[in-house]
């Protein structure tokens, strides 16, 4: 994929100006559109880091209970990112954390009955999902302008990748082409 990012420096650049150019104009400019595609943006973000926290763990052999556990884990996230993208989302502190909390416990209970010896900091990591999940849905911190500001980051990272991506590399192909012609 970094290939194809480096193979064409001018739409990257044009990508990532679009991109900052959307989030700043979703968020400051026009927030209305802003609240209508915050859920539809929280959502592909919420089923963007379920699959990749749980495709990597579904490929490795593991027990029928670790893979069990990891795909209700994925289509509890599945379900919760639908419920942003197609309805309203409720509660985001609570399907939010829910989902940090669900990735926790499969942790925990993958490592208890896995065949190998877990590693410390795995565990640790993992008891930290259950405590921040379980902190998120029972305080409600996140509020309607903590997704505003997500949504703004959203655009903003990508954005920002792909255009010093297209400045880094519109520079190292003209010093190609140059070299070619002489």
């Amino acid at each position: 994929m970094l290939e194809s990012i480096k193979k064409y420096p001018i739409l990257d650049i044009i990508l990532g100006a679009i991109l900052i150019i959307l989030g700043i104009l979703f968020v400051f400019i026009l927030p209305d559109i802003g609240e209508s595609i915050k859920n539809v943006a929280i959502g592909l973000m919420i089923l963007l880091t379920v699959i990749l926290l749980v495709y990597p763990g579904l490929k490795k052999r593991k027990s029928q209970l670790i893979t069990g556990l990891l795909v209700l884990e994925l289509i509890i996230g599945i379900l919760v990112s639908a419920m942003f993208i197609f309805n309203d989302g409720g509660n985001p502190s609570l399907w939010i954390g829910l989902v940090i909390y669900v990735h926790g416990v499969v942790g925990l209970i993958g490592g208890y009955f896995s065949s190998k010896k877990q590693k410390m900091w795995v565990f640790f990591l993992s008891l930290l999902f259950v405590t921040v999940g379980v902190y998120i849905f029972a305080s409600e911190m996140i509020t309607n302008d903590m997704l505003l500001t997500i949504l703004l980051i959203l655009f903003l990272a990508p954005g920002l990748f792909f255009l010093v991506m297209g400045l880094f590399n519109i520079k190292k192909a003209k010093t190609k082409t140059s070299k070619e012609e002489q």
